[in-house]
């Protein structure tokens, strides 16, 4: 499956890769004709972003297409993901204790951080990086 920004659909052959796959092992059925539905790929696209091949299940009797949950949770992170620019964020000062750089997070966020939460900094690009609280 392929991801491109500001680009037409007929544009994007051949892009980036990003790979997800159906769990084949469960069978998925038509909701509307109750008949068992094939693999098949298609293209998802919300406002100017496009998922090639993406790996989904086709009725053979109506045409319906539908993505598989773990497919269609792992487009809604990377729709959410390309579009954190457009959410309100709370902007924090970085300071410099000497040794370490610290963020103290807001009083809204620390109410749902518990005290024994740890976190991931995954990077995304040279000046962003996700914060996981895990």
């Amino acid at each position: 499956m392929g991801v491109v920004e500001d680009i037409k659909e007929e544009d994007l052959k051949g892009e980036v890769e990003f790979v997800v796959e159906l769990d084949r092992k469960t069978p998925a059925y038509c909701p509307d004709c109750e008949v068992e539905m094939a693999p098949t790929t298609v293209n998802v696209k919300r406002g100017n972003i496009l998922f090639q091949d993406v790996d989904a299940y086709k009725c053979p009797k109506c045409g319906k297409e539908l993505l598989d949950i773990d497919v269609a949770s792992k487009l809604e992170r990377e729709f959410a993901l390309r579009h954190l620019d457009e959410r309100e964020a709370e902007e924090m000062k970085i300071v410099f204790d000497g040794r370490d750089y610290l963020i103290r997070f807001p009083k809204a966020l620390s109410r749902i951080v518990s005290k024994k939460s740890s976190v991931k900094l995954l990077p995304i690009s040279k000046d962003e990086f996700l914060l996981k609280i895990v």
